[in-house]
C-alpha cells in the first residue's frame, strides 16, 4: 500500500494562516498544548508584534493529501546575535511529517546564511522553550510547553543533536523552609540588610518599568548559554503580554545602596483556565478573567535573577533570599499553594542548590536540539 507523500507549503494566505492556528486544538489529544488563538495570531501580525521588525519569520504547513498534519515556524534574526530557530511545532506522530517540517525550517535558515538551527524555540530562548523530556503526568505551567512523549526521539531521528536542557522546580507552600531560614540570616546581617531595598513595579510608570525589567533581564541572563538580548519590539510585545498577568502578579526589584541588583516576577498560573480549543469566545473569557484575578491554586516565577556585578558580593545572597521570600509571601497572601520556578538551565548549579534548600523539587524537564541548516528532508 502506497503512503501519500508529505507536502510542505509556506503559509501565504488567510486560509493557510487559519489552518496554522486551528491545528493545535485538533492535535491536542496527541499530547500537544493549545495556545490562545488570539495571542498566537498577534505574534505573527507585524502590525502588533514589533519583534517581527528585525526577524525573518516563515510559517509552514505539512499536508498528506488534503489533510493538514503538521506545522512549524522558522525564525532568523536579521541583525545582531542569536541563532536561527524552529518553533510553534505541532504534528501527528509521524516521523516523515516531522522531518519534512524541520527540513523546511532548516532550508529557511540556510537561505538566510545560517549554518545551524535550534529548537523548539518560539521564537527565541526568551520565549517558549523546548520539548518535554519528563513529568508528562502533570500539566506544565503557563508558557511552559506541553509536548508528546514521542517527540524528543523523533527530533533526534531527524538528525538533530541535544543542545541544552531546562528545568522547572515547584514549591509546595506547605513544605516551604526558605522564609524562616532567610529571616535568621537577615537578623544576623542586619547592617548589610539595611543597604538592601525591595520595591514593587510602579504600574503608574508601566512602560518605563517594563523597559527596566528588560534591561535587568538582559544583564542578569547575559552569561547564560544561548542568551539573546531583548530588542525594542520584543520589549513592547512583552509589555502587552505581561500587563494582564500583573492584575494579581508582581514584579519586585532589589536595590543595593540604591543601585539595581536583581528582580523577581511572580504571576498566576492561568494555564488550567485557558480554553481547550484556544478560543476565548463565547465562554472562555469568564474562566480566564477569574484566573487572572488570582483565583487559581498555583503561580509561576518566570524571572528570578541577580546582576553579574553583584555575584560573589554580599548583596547577591541577600538580594536573592529577600526576593524569594517576598515572592513566597505574596503567593501565600494570594492563596497560591504551589509556585513553579521556571525555567532554569539544568547546569546552573547555584540555582539548583537554591531550589534544594527552599525546597522546590524538580517538576519538569525540556530539551533543545540543534541541527544543520539546509538539512535534507527525510
Amino acid at each position: 500500500m502506497s503512503i501519500t507523500p508529505v507536502l510542505i507549503t509556506p503559509v501565504a494566505t488567510p486560509a493557510e494562516a487559519r489552518a496554522f492556528l486551528d491545528l493545535p486544538a485538533r492535535l491536542a489529544p496527541l499530547g500537544w498544548g493549545v495556545p490562545l488563538r488570539a495571542e498566537e495570531a498577534r505574534l505573527f501580525d507585524p502590525r502588533r508584534n514589533r519583534f517581527l521588525d528585525d526577524h525573518a519569520v516563515a510559517r509552514f504547513l505539512a499536508r498528506r493529501g488534503e489533510e493538514v498534519v503538521g506545522r512549524v515556524a522558522a525564525c532568523v534574526p536579521l541583525a545582531g546575535p542569536g541563532p536561527a530557530s524552529f518553533g510553534f511545532l505541532r504534528c501527528t506522530e509521524d516521523a516523515g511529517v516531522l522531518a519534512a517540517l524541520l527540513g523546511a525550517a532548516a532550508e529557511f535558515a540556510a537561505g538566510h546564511g545560517r549554518g545551524s538551527i535550534d529548537g523548539p524555540l518560539s521564537f527565541t530562548i526568551n520565549h517558549e522553550v523546548g520539548a518535554q523530556l519528563s513529568h508528562f503526568d502533570r500539566p506544565p505551567a503557563l508558557r511552559m510547553p506541553r509536548t508528546p512523549p514521542w517527540l524528543p526521539a523523533m527530533i533526534g531521528a531527524a538528525g538533530f543533536a541535544p543542545l541544552q536542557e531546562v528545568v522547572a522546580c515547584t514549591l509546595d507552600l506547605g513544605q516551604e523552609r526558605h522564609r524562616a531560614r532567610f529571616a535568621a540570616i537577615a537578623a544576623r546581617r542586619a547592617a548589610e540588610m539595611a543597604r538592601l531595598r525591595l520595591r514593587l513595579l510602579d504600574r503608574r510608570d508601566f512602560a518605563a518599568e517594563v523597559a527596566r525589567v528588560a534591561a535587568l533581564y538582559d544583564e542578569a541572563w547575559a552569561g547564560n548559554r544561548h542568551a539573546v538580548p531583548l530588542r525594542p519590539g520584543e520589549v513592547a510585545t512583552m509589555a502587552g503580554l505581561l500587563r494582564p498577568l500583573l492584575f494579581a502578579g508582581e514584579v519586585v526589584f532589589a536595590e543595593w545602596d540604591g543601585a539595581p541588583a536583581g528582580l523577581v516576577a511572580i504571576v498566576p498560573d492561568i494555564e488550567a483556565a485557558l480554553p481547550r480549543d484556544g478560543r476565548l469566545l463565547p465562554f472562555g473569557w469568564a474562566r480566564l478573567l477569574r484566573a487572572l484575578s488570582g483565583r487559581t491554586g498555583a503561580a509561576r516565577i518566570p524571572m528570578l535573577g541577580i546582576l553579574p556585578r553583584f555575584r560573589g558580593h554580599p548583596a547577591s545572597a541577600l538580594a536573592m533570599g529577600a526576593l524569594l521570600a517576598e515572592a513566597i509571601g505574596l503567593a501565600e497572601r494570594r492563596g497560591w499553594r504551589r509556585v513553579e520556578i521556571s525555567w532554569i538551565l539544568n547546569d546552573n548549579n547555584i540555582m539548583m542548590n537554591a531550589m534544594d534548600r527552599i525546597p522546590a523539587p524538580l517538576s519538569g524537564r525540556w530539551g533543545i536540539w540543534r541541527g544543520p541548516a539546509g538539512a535534507p528532508r527525510n
